[in-house]
């Protein structure tokens, strides 16, 4: 596992101006890390109760049309609708 420091490409710096990095960096990690082929984006209040390279693995199963992406329900917590 590598840490990158990241920094808003050119043409964007002025988005440090309108968002916090936190918020706005994660729209440009394919631009900012290009000699990858995948990653994992994770808030800093995440906890992973199994090792991380378990859920590595599902990439794996995937080819490079598909995306995946993982949220918890809190009931009146998330706005979300009903079904």
């Amino acid at each position: 596992m590598e840490v990158v420091p990241l920094e808003y490409p050119e043409e964007f710096k002025n988005w440090k101006n309108l968002f916090r990095p936190c918020a706005s960096l994660r729209l440009f990690l394919p631009t900012l890390l290009p000699d990858e082929n995948a990653i994992i984006y994770m808030d800093s209040d995440v906890i992973l109760l199994r090792p991380l390279e378990e859920f590595w693995g599902f990439f794996a199963q995937m080819d490079d049309q598909q995306a995946a992406a993982g949220v918890s329900f809190v009931p009146g917590y998330n706005k979300r609708p009903q079904v």
